[in-house]
């Protein structure tokens, strides 16, 4: 992976986006610019690795005592100042409890979106510490499990975002490196909506200013304007513009004209307004309207603006506030991690501002007339497959859980789920294998007799499904599962059509934007009422044996049967004689347990093991009560939850079993159901068995690879019992 920290690897930079495919073409375009500055990590003050990838396409520039960069180029008057951003909101780490949890304090001030900190609830982030090194973690989310009524409308504060990388204490956090004044921000993966110009990304109108700024530096490297222009790409626009307020009083411009994030849909233009002052009539700011009605642009005239200067700001920056306008690019969902703008839009500007500074159009053949052409022919897909990415740094039992974690199955929507099980397993239980009319896929060990023993772990995830597709293109979606669309929204999202993956963004109502235009359009995208919806999920290690992905649950659970039959002698009479023992990955648990309903529905086994999580309080937005079973402990006995009790008897034989094999265990209650409970009426004996997990049914699980190691061991034990003779059940 390249490194845009090197200034002398822009090559390697642009391979990179090329490989992703975000570009089909190494040609300096600004669709390219905008996905390579969305992609990296800089909040206000730490805008180093943004500096060095604009000074990697420029040139060194000028940098000021702010990390600002300015770089210019032509002579002559009137010189003109084009400003834009750098930096994203983010936190900063301002201190690390005693249980390794870090807590926050904003980088942006004030903070762009009334609910900034709820975006962060339950996310995964990245930390990247003084080395510049990343290290991942999320922030704790509540459970859905232990209070359905809890209301996640309600807006979070700074003061409820707890930040887990993995670690158990203060201890552990400071030999990973990380320490108090390291900064977090949202890990993110830029997308190109369905309409193939329009890009989401965290926050990106705060960089799209600056790849037009690029695109237009690289034209004047070729072609030196006829009067000096300074193009000034500014730190800290987030923080009382800091970055801007050092370049205005360091660069003697005769006219200002300043990018700025957010903004309405359109394109706008405003004067900029002095605190002492009356709104001042901008020569630029005609200018620039005739400019653009000359160009066919729409540049709408917008109210004066007044910015944020601070408590210790100067009151009047502007220079020549008659000569400053303040102009935004035009973005949907402002202030949000799912910001969008339209690449088609900014050629506009880009063109615009490239005839007020005397640019010839013919000067941008990679900005004006190919950024377009670019996106529309870019390949990176949202909600790609990355389970064959090489995992050789973790071991084989957790290349296995990720890459069934990796593979998307909504409830009903289990099929590719069940495709990567099945190849996964050994040809003899390949063989052995059927998929019911449910969609369950069982695997018969034994004779060929009705179960004694089932042990069943559920295939599907929550997430979302098509409920109402609006005329104007606008999408409705429902809950699949038990889950909390509020944990979701204003994120992205990913609509598995009948045409492929779509990218696309929930907001806060529970509707989709995919870049339709009309109903019709989107059914001829392949999107249609029942159309499943899931949210982009990434595996990623944390500290020690940790690790973070959405859909632990049950992943982890369907590994572990996975790898009990790949732990089978193949040889062993009891396969094929042994008494009758079925596992079961089952359709539709998250769903009112549907599969295993009708699995129960036609046997009588004597007992069932569910191989599912254990929704854990050991989280710091959780009461103790219950579940307060801890990660890296071992493996639990889910003894009671809200869909049944496990006998004490048969919890105690489990539990005497795991000492005599010294594999660590724990056992409990928690909330929720499991696939067992349906074989309880039937006559079976129901023992669930589990491994801890935080923030159950957000897009932050965690989990410790050591209970689910020995989860997998207690299984192993426990399958070759049943299928024995001598089986004390």
């Amino acid at each position: 992976m390249f490194n845009l920290r090197s200034r002398s690897s822009p090559a390697r930079a642009w391979l990179r986006l090329c490989l992703l495919g975000l570009v089909t073409y190494c040609s300096p375009v600004s669709a390219s610019d905008l996905i390579a500055l969305a992609e990296i990590h800089a909040p206000s003050g730490y805008e180093g690795e943004a500096v060095e990838y604009v000074q990697s396409q420029l040139g060194d520039g000028e940098v000021d005592n702010t990390g600002s960069l300015t770089v210019t180029f032509g002579k002559g008057s009137p010189h003109t100042l084009l400003v834009a951003g750098l930096d994203e909101p983010g936190f900063v780490v301002s201190g690390i409890n005693g249980e390794g949890y870090l807590r926050l304090e904003r980088l942006a001030d004030p903070s762009p979106h009334y609910d900034f900190d709820t975006f962060f609830l339950g996310q995964p982030v990245r930390i990247t510490k003084k080395t510049g090194q990343p290290v991942w973690g999320v922030v704790a989310a509540p459970s859905v499990h232990f209070d359905s009524g809890r209301s996640y409308s309600s807006r979070s504060g700074v003061d409820d975002l707890f930040v887990d990388i993995g670690a158990s204490s203060k201890a552990e956090v400071l030999a990973a490196g990380v320490d108090l004044l390291d900064s977090l921000t949202l890990e993110r993966t830029p997308l190109r909506l369905s309409d193939g110009y329009r890009v989401t990304a965290p926050w990106i109108s705060s960089r799209a200013g600056a790849a037009v700024l690029i695109g237009l530096g690289r034209a004047m490297a070729e072609s030196a304007p006829d009067r000096a222009v300074t193009l000034a790409f500014v730190t800290q626009q987030f923080f009382h513009n800091r970055g801007l307020l050092r370049v205005l009083e360091n660069t003697e411009a005769d006219r200002v004209i300043y990018i700025k994030p957010a903004g309405g849909i359109r394109p706008s233009i405003a004067a900029v307004l002095g605190v002492s002052s009356d709104v001042q009539v901008a020569d630029v700011q005609d200018a620039l309207l005739g400019a653009a009605r000359s160009l066919d642009f729409r540049l709408e005239r917008s109210t004066a603006e007044r910015l944020e200067w601070g408590p210790f700001g100067a009151e009047d920056p502007w220079p020549k506030p008659e000569q400053s306008v303040v102009l935004t690019v035009g973005v949907e969902n402002p202030g949000t991690p799912v910001e969008v703008v339209d690449t088609r839009r900014l050629d506009q500007i880009a063109g615009l501002l490239a005839r007020f500074c005397g640019v010839k159009s013919d000067e941008l053949p990679g900005l004006v007339k190919s950024t377009a052409a670019a996106m529309d022919r870019a390949k990176h897909v949202p909600g790609k497959d990355q389970s064959a990415q090489p995992s050789s740094s973790i071991s084989p039992f957790a290349s296995l859980i990720r890459l069934l974690a990796h593979t998307v199955g909504v409830s009903g929507f289990e099929e590719p789920v069940r495709n990567r099980i099945r190849a996964q397993l050994p040809l003899w239980a390949r063989k052995r294998s059927t998929v019911d009319g449910k969609g369950n896929l069982i695997v018969r060990l034994g004779r060929e007799s009705p179960p004694e023993t089932i042990f069943i772990a559920h295939m599907d995830e929550i997430g979302f499904k098509v409920s109402r597709i609006h005329s104007d293109g606008e999408i409705s979606v429902d809950t699949v599962g038990g889950g909390s669309a509020n944990l979701f929204a204003w994120h992205p999202v990913v609509l598995h059509g009948a045409n492929g993956p779509l990218g696309a963004i929930m907001t806060r109502h529970g509707t989709v934007d995919m870049g339709a235009e009309s109903a019709d359009h989107a059914a001829a995208m392949g999107i249609e009422n029942g159309t499943a919806v899931t949210v982009p999920k990434r595996f990623r290690p944390l500290l020690g044996h940790r690790a973070t992905v959405r859909s632990f649950d049950d992943r982890i659970g369907c590994a572990v049967l996975i790898s009990v039959l790949q732990s089978l002698n193949t040889d062993d009479q009891q396969i094929r004689a042994g008494n009758p023992t079925w596992i079961v990955f089952s359709v539709q648990e998250e769903a009112g347990l549907v599969g295993a309903k009708a699995i129960a529905a036609t046997t009588a086994a004597k007992r069932v093991f569910a191989i599912d999580s254990f929704v854990t309080s050991d989280s710091p937005l959780e009461d103790k009560r219950i579940a307060n079973a801890a990660l890296g402990n071992g493996f639990v006995v889910r003894a009671k939850d809200n869909s049944g009790i496990a006998p004490r008897q048969a919890v105690e034989q489990v539990l005497t079993l795991a000492r005599k094999l010294k594999i660590p265990a724990q056992h409990g209650v928690t909330a929720g159901g499991n696939d067992g409970s349906r074989f309880i009426r039937r006559g079976a004996v129901n023992i669930p068995l589990s491994w801890p997990l935080r923030y159950a049914h957000s897009a932050a699980e965690v989990a410790d690879l050591r209970d689910a190691e020995a989860l997998r061991k207690i299984v192993g034990a426990l399958v070759r019992g049943a299928l024995s003779e001598e089986s004390p059940y």
